[in-house]
């Protein structure tokens, strides 16, 4: 294997998690939900959303979880995860 053959795979793979972001977030919009920020964390995509009133479906289904409870500059806040298409969907809720 050629160091050409390793950089064509890996550019396989992220053209393929970023098809798979393009239709997670035309899903996204469709729902009437707000995509802030795409990011690719170990090249999976990891799409930031407004929250939305099916982030709390998706809770209260347990298809999402909160993953991480901290303080930020606005206040407390906790952040909610879900998969979808192999994409990671998380946002951010105000604990007041």
């Amino acid at each position: 294997m050629q160091a050409s053959d390793f950089n064509n795979n890996a550019n396989t793979s992220l053209i393929s998690a970023m098809v798979r972001a393009e239709s997670v977030i035309l899903s996204l919009t469709a729902r009437g939900i707000t995509v802030q920020s795409i990011m690719f964390h170990g090249g999976k995509p990891v799409i930031r959303i407004n929250r939305h009133a099916y982030c709390e479906y998706m809770t209260s289904t347990g298809k999402a979880s909160y993953l991480q409870f901290g303080h930020g500059r606005q206040g407390d806040f906790k952040q909610g995860v879900f998969v979808q298409d192999g994409c990671r969907i998380i946002w951010s809720e105000s604990l007041h």
